[in-house]
């Protein structure tokens, strides 16, 4: 590959991530389950892998420096794209999780001693629950639902404007008293809705 190629091959690649990506996440993000847009997807991010692989065998030999400077910064774009989708989708589950549907106490406990909260949401291994206070992320804290235990980290902690904490917590260790428990408040929730 000369100059002209190379430089041929790096307008696409900056082509394809500058104009179609963005695109085809939002595509890929609003049809979710879709096996159709999901299998066009990942065709695309292959292709776009073999570009960027072509591209970085023939760098060090034919590629001027400014040429290298719009390849290095085209990747990272890339991959911003693609970190950013993910963060996306994960931001999209919290505010789904985090539509209030129960209020059930609890007493959990980040170290400084019991506090008493509520559970607003359960889904699995996770609980969102009422603390008085924000919880640091990865902070470990024991969790108490009628008299069962489990330990658990804090995934996010957020303030509502009315000053109420809302601390989403993944389960790390659960019983199987303390699963039929959770199970018992899911029942719950969906006899509700």
């Amino acid at each position: 590959m000369n100059r002209e190629e190379f430089e041929k091959e790096l307008q696409s690649f900056e082509e394809q991530v500058r104009k179609r990506l963005p695109s085809m996440i939002n595509i890929s993000l609003a049809n979710k389950g879709n096996r159709e847009q999901e299998t066009a997807f990942r065709h695309f991010l292959e292709t776009l892998q073999r570009q960027r692989k072509v591209l970085l065998r023939y760098i060090s030999r034919v590629a001027r420096p400014t040429q290298r400077v719009r390849y290095f910064n085209t990747t990272y774009n890339m991959d911003s794209q693609l970190r950013s989708m993910t963060n996306r989708d994960t931001f999209r589950e919290h505010l789904k999780f985090r539509h209030h549907r129960m209020e059930t106490p609890v007493v959990y406990d980040i170290g400084v001693g019991p506090e008493p909260g509520e559970i607003l949401n359960v889904s699995e291994d996770r609980l969102l629950i009422k603390t008085r206070e924000k919880v640091h992320v990865d902070q470990e804290l024991k969790v108490s639902i009628s008299g069962k235990s489990a330990r658990g980290k804090a995934l996010w902690s957020i303030t509502q404007d009315d000053g109420v904490v809302e601390t989403g917590v993944r389960l790390m260790e659960i019983s199987s008293e303390l699963m039929d428990e959770l199970n018992k408040c899911l029942d719950d929730i969906t006899d509700k809705s």
